[in-house]
């Protein structure tokens, strides 16, 4: 067998190799979506005020929900994922839950040490997340996603986590938080 035929050969096996490990991969990516999908939602299922995009400072309806769960927001911009020190326009984040995010909301004024043990239950928890203060907020601590609401009295861990895991990613648009 000439160097040439050899090298065809390992190319064609190679290749080979790729496309059957690719169908695989995403064979076992789609069992575990459709895993997820599969569970309920968790949290109170608030109505869906739609989708509306709105220019900044424009006015527009109020929100159903404290903190919102869906409704008009900024069309050209989102929050971004991870922790946020500062509040964060509710029109950004409600377009971050439009792409799937979940939301974990606390009272602004919660006591330093309480923010330190939400930030640890966040990040052990996996998927599309922001973590933010919230200055109205009637509960310690909020979760939201799209059309969903949670809202503890307390910090409960394995309530927080479950709610982010199960509904994160489950919304109108699959999108950068």
């Amino acid at each position: 067998m000439s160097n040439e035929t050899k090298i065809i050969g390992g190319i064609g096996i190679a290749t080979l190799t790729i496309l059957i490990g690719g169908v695989l991969l995403l064979s076992g990516n789609d069992a575990k979506e459709q895993q997820k999908e599969s569970k309920p939602f968790i949290g109170q299922k608030i109505a869906d005020m739609g989708s509306l995009h709105v220019k900044r400072n424009e006015s527009h309806a109020d929100y159903n929900s404290n903190p919102p769960t869906s409704g008009p927001h900024w069309g050209d911009g989102v929050a971004g994922a991870g922790i946020h020190d500062d509040v964060v326009p509710d029109e950004l984040l409600v377009h971050s839950l439009e792409h799937g995010a979940a939301i974990l909301w606390y009272k602004a004024d919660l006591p330093k040490e309480q923010v330190k043990t939400l930030e640890t239950i966040f990040a052990g928890a996996s998927g599309k997340k922001i973590m933010v203060p919230r200055k109205n907020l009637d509960v310690p601590v909020a979760l939201t996603s799209w059309n969903y609401l949670l809202k503890l009295k307390t910090i409960d861990a394995k309530k927080i986590k479950e709610f982010i895991e199960t509904n994160n990613d489950r919304a109108p648009e699959k999108a950068p938080i």
